[in-house]
């Protein structure tokens, strides 16, 4: 199966997962639906500019994967 393209928000919060278990062990990180509740609160207090920065970041992600996989079409 070929993955989705990831879109801005999933770069965030795979960020934001490295960030906590950095500075928080293992433990916490595993815990994925605490930190992607907690990462969904804090990309909705974000400012434009942080948003934009990881909107540009899932758009050079999304050209990398057209390359990769250039007959990717969705299927939901």
């Amino acid at each position: 199966n070929i993955p989705r393209p990831q879109n801005s928000f999933v770069i965030y919060r795979r960020d934001f997962m490295a960030k906590v278990k950095l500075n928080y062990g293992h433990e916490i990180s595993s815990n994925l639906p605490f930190v992607s509740t907690k990462a969904a609160k804090w990309w909705s207090s974000e400012n434009s500019e942080v948003k934009n920065t990881y909107q540009i970041i899932a758009d050079l992600a999304r050209k990398v994967h057209i390359r990769v996989y250039p007959n990717y079409v969705f299927k939901p």
